[in-house]
């Protein structure tokens, strides 16, 4: 679509045009709004070419490519709606809009600020902007197809969710965010100035939130898809979209390390934060790791631009560092024991991220040179990255622990808990995983010193009125409820499967379960190829009651065939306290075959048992406990910086 085309290259034209009056100095009125005028229109532009791609799917063009690939007539009109950023060139396209409109109400929240001191920082956004347009242009959201179809090959079932509508949506906020902060950073370092600390630390206490939203609603989604590995699988896009969390996480551990000595350390994280979310993009969109969220087929030609940028950024940071000659890191002079908490908390995350990256990059590698998909399996992060998270936990007990333990009493508690863990590993209580029974006990220290924390703050709130403090607390108690919940729900899961018929009753791990009712169907709607029009799909429904601890549930088990996606199924969650049992549909060649006829013909083909899968997954959820937490203490702690800044001025 030409049109398409034509705005993305004059919203990039009128970036350029910005950057050069930004970097002509000038105080009049009217050279500013010049410059707002040239900029606002690029970004008019990125939003008009959006909304012109996601008007293509919602009237059914499917003369593009994309539309057919993730369209259908008959798709509900939300589905078409989120179709829209099924694809690589939907999802650029949609981080460009996020990104354009994140740089267009900060630029114009600042309009009252001293030009000269914004327009080093405007630069760098709208050189970020371009090199995002320039993805997005290569990755070809606008294409036509080079045939004539009726119609569309539908949007994957997994897909087919109210999730889909929100986890992209965030996880690109989340990717658009960070590149704010790093402007600002940017800028101080190439003015040899520290402003703007107020806006970073915002922008990055936002990013925070949104990455921390986006991954656990990615994680809810993936265990309510069967086949996506539970609520986390090591999934490489997943762990990508983990890094620049940990990061994040970790620029708010910086403080002793970067005061009296004048260290390098936020810039850096901030940095390595941003350039952690190209490298997770280009994970997503290389192609070269097998992943369940590699619906598309690589846009190798959107690597260009992201790896520029990466080595820009990179470079770019080597020489403002060399000018204002300080270290990237260094040790501070006074060791307390809150200090000596935040810099084991901050080695600890950098050597998850170490970990994390590395179990990314060299099946990327592998794959690369050996011309197939490869990864690593979740022993490969279960064993390297147990030491780093008991020394994050360490760090937890340290800075929680109440006043009248000193740094030596602390160790003492430190020393105790590891000869419990290793007695608990040894003898295999109270899971059997040795693993998890070596860190069980330094979460429930972890735990009381937090909660312990928390509740001493909220007691003394009225004398100190450090809100920040509860944010600090619920966000510390919150993470050592989802480390608990991984903990234990991973270890302690058990899991059976029975072959039944409609009627029979299966019993076992305390739940008995019944199947009531089934029905095999289809087939239903249409997908158009270049060989002619096929079916869609066709369905088995299960309908299913269980019993557990006096409690009666019910619902619908389901599992389809679809002509272009092949096997699709979804769980039945029954919520049980801190609990959860889980059923699914297991696959078998009769259930295929059985799907395959009535797809194929529309006949009923005999198929009479049914294999059931049963979980019974404990404490599974303190994680969604924990992530509730986690995004409270962040809010809180965001409104108590808020409150402060506007007391200060």
């Amino acid at each position: 679509m030409f049109l398409g085309y034509l705005l993305l290259s004059i919203a990039s034209f009128l970036l350029l045009l910005d950057i050069y009056m930004l970097s002509k100095p000038s105080s009049s009125i009217r050279s500013f709004w010049n410059r707002l005028a040239a900029f606002v229109a690029s970004v008019l532009c990125v939003l008009a070419a959006f909304f012109l791609y996601l008007n293509s799917f919602l009237s059914n063009d499917f003369s593009l490519r994309d539309v057919y690939a993730y369209s259908s007539a008959d798709l509900p009109v939300m589905y078409k709606l989120y179709a829209s950023w099924a694809g690589a060139g939907g999802s650029l396209l949609l981080w460009s809009a996020m990104l354009g409109t994140i740089y267009l109400v900060y630029r114009t929240w600042q309009r009252r600020s001293a030009e000269l001191d914004q327009s080093r920082s405007y630069m760098y956004l709208s050189i970020f902007l371009i090199f995002m347009l320039a993805a997005t242009i290569l990755a070809d959201p606008f294409a036509r197809l080079g045939f004539d179809v009726g119609g569309g090959l539908g949007l994957n079932p997994l897909l087919q969710s109210p999730w889909m509508a929100i986890h992209p949506p965030v996880i690109f906020l989340g990717y658009a965010l960070p590149f704010v902060p790093l402007a600002l950073s940017l800028t101080n370092l190439s003015r040899r100035k520290e402003n703007h600390e107020g806006s970073v630390r915002f922008f990055m206490q936002l990013s925070w939130l949104v990455f921390t939203l986006g991954i656990a609603l990615g994680g809810v989604w993936a265990y309510e898809v069967l086949g996506w590995g539970g609520y986390w699988a090591w999934d490489p896009v997943e762990t990508a979209s983990l890094l620049p969390w940990l990061m994040i996480t970790a620029y708010f551990h910086t403080a002793p390390m970067a005061g009296q000595d004048k260290s390098l350390i936020k810039e850096f994280s901030i940095l390595a934060a941003t350039l952690l979310v190209i490298f997770a993009t280009l994970i997503t969109r290389s192609g070269a790791l097998a992943s369940v969220h590699a619906f598309e087929a690589s846009v190798s030609g959107t690597a260009s631009p992201f790896i520029l940028l990466l080595l820009y950024l990179a470079g770019y940071f080597i020489y403002l560092r060399g000018r204002v000659n300080r270290p990237i890191f260094r040790i501070p002079r006074v060791q307390s024991k809150d200090s000596i908490s935040l810099m084991v908390a901050y080695v600890s995350l950098l050597y998850i991220t170490a970990v994390c990256l590395l179990g990314v990059s060299l099946p990327a590698l592998r794959s690369i040179q050996l011309g197939t998909t490869y990864s690593l399996g979740k022993e490969f992060y279960n064993t390297w990255l147990l030491p780093p998270t008991i020394l994050f936990v360490i760090a937890l007990i340290f800075c929680n622990a109440p006043k009248r333990l000193n740094i030596k009493a602390c160790t003492v508690v430190t020393i105790i808990v590891v000869f419990g863990g290793v007695l608990l590993a040894i003898v295999r209580l109270p899971t059997p995983n040795q693993l998890a029974d070596f860190g069980l006990p330094f979460l429930l220290v972890a735990l009381v010193f937090t909660f312990y924390s928390l509740v001493y703050t909220l007691v003394n709130l009225g004398k100190v009125r450090r809100f920040s403090s509860v944010g600090r607390g619920l966000i510390h108690i919150s993470l050592v409820l989802i480390l608990l919940g991984v903990f234990l729900s991973s270890s302690m899961e058990t899991s059976d499967q029975r072959s039944l018929r409609v009627g029979d009753t299966f019993s076992g791990m305390g739940v008995t379960l019944k199947v009531t009712n089934a029905n095999l169907s289809g087939p239903f709607g249409s997908i158009y190829t270049q060989n002619g029009t096929l079916p869609e799909h066709s369905l088995l429904e299960l309908d299913v009651a269980a019993s557990s601890g006096g409690s009666d549930y019910s619902g619908r088990l389901w599992t389809g065939l679809y002509s272009v996606y092949g096997l699709a199924s979804k769980p039945l969650i029954f919520r049980e306290g801190l609990n959860d049992i889980y059923v699914t549909i297991g696959f078998t060649d009769s259930l295929y075959q059985a799907l395959l006829l009535q797809l194929a013909t529309n006949e009923q083909p005999q198929l009479s048992e049914f294999t059931i899968q049963l979980k019974v997954i404990p404490y599974v959820n303190l994680i969604w406990l924990g992530v509730a937490l986690f995004t409270l203490g962040i809010m809180v702690s965001i409104i108590a910086d808020i409150r402060r800044h506007r007391r200060e001025s």
